[in-house]
């Protein structure tokens, strides 16, 4: 044989055992339903940061992440959150804030113990929540100074009276 045809010979070996190393890397193992997995229904935002951190389970039909965009649908939401909620290998559900107050109606309904719905605040919902807590501690100071003048005025006005 010459050696441009034995050259020829090897690359062909080559490229069908590259295709062969694809073809196993491709064929997926079943699902293991002994592994509790988490499932996430977030904004963008949120479901692409819990994905990078490696919560995203993607096998055939099925993906354990939803990222809500505004033209999500309610009964979109719903679907998939009930696909969650009746798998029984996720043990976690993961929510943000505005998420879970659009599935309210939804959430109400759910008794069973697992999986656990956690709902995350996201940084437009927990806005309002620290200002409300910065009026309430400022509050407290306000009253706390009143309460403080108010007992220095009544030792005051008892010291007066005293020496009257």
């Amino acid at each position: 044989m010459s050696e441009k045809a034995q050259h020829k010979k090897h690359a062909q070996q080559d490229e069908s055992d590259e295709e062969s190393d694809e073809e196993e890397l491709l064929v997926e193992e079943p699902e293991d339903n002994s592994v509790i997995r988490i499932g996430v229904i977030a904004d963008t935002e949120v479901t692409l940061g819990l994905l990078l951190a490696g919560i995203g389970y993607h096998r055939e039909n099925f993906r354990n992440y939803l990222m809500v965009e505004h033209g999500t649908t309610i009964g979109e939401l719903e679907d998939f959150f009930h696909i969650l909620y009746k798998r029984p290998n996720i043990g976690i559900i993961l929510l943000d804030y505005p998420t879970a107050k659009r599935l309210n109606p939804v959430l109400d309904k759910c008794k069973k113990m697992l999986p656990v719905v956690v709902i995350l605040p996201t940084k437009a919902s927990i806005i309002p929540y620290m200002e409300e807590k910065d009026r309430q501690r400022r509050q407290r100071q306000r009253d706390a100074y009143t309460s403080i003048q108010y007992s220095w005025l009544t030792h005051t006005i008892e010291a007066l009276d005293s020496r009257a």
